[in-house]
């Protein structure tokens, strides 16, 4: 099994402490990093996302780079960590000609982007120590979207009127705190998800959580709960699973008050009628291997399944600690 064969193999490839965070003797795990400055790891990354409408995959999109961490600094209190992301080396895009070149250009662009990170003692993340800088490179793909939107425009008064108003509605968006912090923050997330973290064998464990709305505007809440799945001392490693789904009634109050918000004024008190609801889902799962003696993270496979009506999407990620042959 290839898990198997990951998991074996960093018995070579990381060098262990007499830390564990196993211990059998109260049936607990505790998710903790014990990180050496200069400790530094590739992660594969392989990115999938899908649109389906009915029947029909109407686009997707697939990336596959490699990601970069290395620990900067080290102190009793915190570490920093260095996340590198190489140029993807393979987009296949089966969206409109638009996008594909889109995705292209700023794929080629934003190369080797960097996200450095402090975390706590434990390995909790506790701020985006590039901010600034990350936001500008953000802001440069706003623009680069408008003029990519822009390009089929006839005349260059259509071209530049669309360009500015594009340019400020895209940059209001990507420019925002949120937006910036959850973007940057996507893939160490991920990895550090659990760390901090002391939770026993037989014990589930709930959270609620913000997800992306599935109709724009506000969060939807959700309740994400989450478990040890596995425990393998022989190989010192554990596995942590989870699955998450959103508030079903917050999703439906947010499709009525979109509907709502573009019916005439004297329209808008009026019940809906149930029969235009349509099935609103969102969903996901998340399944994440730890080393256990180093908190390296090992492996990570995330879905996310989300469904208005007759319209699916999802996104599959997965990121796996490459090993040196």
């Amino acid at each position: 099994m290839k898990t198997k064969a990951i998991l074996s193999s960093l018995l070579v490839c990381i060098v262990t402490t007499l830390s564990a965070q196993i211990n059998l003797n109260d049936s607990t795990v505790q998710v903790v990093a014990y990180w050496s400055k200069g400790d530094s790891y590739d992660y594969l990354y392989d990115y999938y996302k899908y649109n389906i409408q009915g029947k029909d995959t109407i686009s997707w999109e697939r990336t596959i780079s490699k990601i970069n961490i290395t620990v900067i600094d080290s102190t009793e209190n915190s570490y920093t960590l260095q996340a590198v992301y190489d140029t993807p080396n393979a987009i296949r895009s089966g969206s409109d000609s638009i996008s594909r070149e889109l995705t292209s250009r700023i794929s080629r662009t934003f190369g080797n982007d960097t996200v450095i990170v402090e975390t706590n003692e434990l390995g909790t993340i506790k701020r985006l120590v590039n901010f600034d800088q990350l936001r500008s490179r953000y802001l440069k793909a706003a623009e680069m979207t408008a003029e990519a939107l822009c390009a089929q425009q006839g005349s260059e008064a259509q071209k530049d009127s669309l360009f500015r108003f594009l340019k400020s509605t895209l940059s209001k968006q990507m420019g925002d705190t949120t937006v910036v912090v959850s973007t940057a923050l996507e893939e160490l997330s991920l990895l550090l998800y659990y760390h901090g973290c002391k939770m026993d064998f037989d014990e589930e464990y709930q959270i609620e959580e913000n997800f992306p709305s599935l109709l724009g505007g506000a969060p939807c809440k959700g309740m994400r709960t989450f478990w040890i799945d596995e425990v393998d001392p022989e190989n010192g490693s554990f596995r942590i699973a989870s699955d998450a789904i959103v508030n079903t009634d917050q999703a439906i109050r947010q499709f009525i008050e979109l509907i709502q918000s573009n019916l005439p004024e004297e329209d808008r008190r009026k019940p809906i009628d149930s029969s235009q609801i349509p099935i609103i889902m969102a969903q996901d799962q998340n399944d994440t291997y730890i080393h256990a003696d180093t908190g390296w993270p090992l492996v990570v496979y995330y879905t996310r399944t989300t469904q208005v009506g007759e319209n699916r999407s999802g996104i599959e990620i997965s990121l796996e600690i490459d090993i040196p042959e």
